[in-house]
């Protein structure tokens, strides 16, 4: 198999490598029950990164365009604060289940605003589309197994 000079540097390698957090965090909690909440935190603190950094693509795309006047600003912040008010549901109430819930909603509206919004992209709509399932998938793990 010969690599592209800049694969590391595709969207593609940077999107699955982006994933691999949550791929371990979910193995790991599987399979290392002596850790289990520590696990669960770190999946969980990782899902909510990722969830602020996919609405900020947002300001960068209205950045480019330099539109000052478009709601997806909002939606830019709104992530962040859904993936914030995330993690004060894990280390006040200790609610695990309510955080994944909340963070799966923030990943599934996200890919229906990127889908909705970015749809002239269709390379990054693709990847978004199956990043997305392994993100939802290992939150609802790192919430509720």
């Amino acid at each position: 198999m010969k690599l592209k000079k800049n694969f590391f540097l595709s969207p593609e390698f940077l999107g699955w490598s982006g994933v691999m957090p949550f791929v371990i965090s979910s193995l790991l909690l599987i399979v290392m029950n002596d850790y289990e909440v520590e696990i669960r935190i770190i999946g969980l603190l990782y899902a909510s990164i990722i969830l602020s950094f996919l609405g900020a693509v947002h300001w960068g795309y209205l950045l480019y365009l330099k539109e000052s006047n478009n709601s997806l600003w909002l939606w830019g912040v709104s992530t962040s604060l859904l993936a914030w008010f995330s993690l004060i549901i894990i280390v006040i109430f200790k609610n695990y289940n309510l955080s994944s819930i909340l963070l799966v909603i923030g990943f599934i509206f996200a890919l229906v605003v990127d889908y909705n919004k970015l749809s002239a992209h269709k390379n990054y709509i693709s990847l978004r589309i199956k990043l997305t399932f392994f993100a939802v998938s290992s939150t609802l793990i790192n919430g509720f197994f």
